[in-house]
């Protein structure tokens, strides 16, 4: 199986183990990256009381993680043909959709026990991907 384009799923800094990974693996099989970051809408709720509205933490929200993609783009890309790629919606869903539309030959995600991905790899989720993966997946451990 010929790796041509790895899905490198991030959501903050703190997923930077396994965005190295990816990238090094990327550069080593002359693959290109989509990195994902997925916005779920209970992240954008904001705090009416507060005078925060959820369209506007929503854009907030879209902004900062606009933000972090091209820090990663900068930061890990040099070499690498590299997308950043910001959606909205359900986690897994979403992985499943940019996987099924993108062309993509291999996932990797970190995993981190109490914080980031934590939410995609509670048990449901990380069962979910590795034992029904359209793809093979590679899950890089950053505690």
């Amino acid at each position: 199986m010929k790796i041509d384009h790895i899905l490198i799923v991030a959501d903050d800094n703190r997923s930077g183990k396994a965005i190295g990974f990816g990238f090094n693996l990327a550069r080593e099989l002359g693959a290109k990256v989509t990195v994902l970051s997925v916005i779920e809408g209970a992240m954008a709720e904001g705090n009416t009381d507060a005078g925060i509205f959820p369209d506007d933490a929503l854009v907030a929200l879209k902004e900062k993680t606009a933000n972090f993609l091209m820090q990663i783009k900068k930061k890990y890309g040099e070499d690498v043909n590299t997308q950043v790629l910001s959606r909205q919606g359900e986690i897994l869903e979403t992985i499943t959709d940019v996987i099924n539309s993108s062309g993509i030959d291999l996932v990797v995600a970190g995993y981190q026990a109490r914080h980031g991905l934590s939410k995609l790899f509670g048990k449901t989720l990380a069962e979910s991907m590795i034992r029904q993966p359209p793809i093979p997946v590679c899950i890089v451990p950053i505690d």
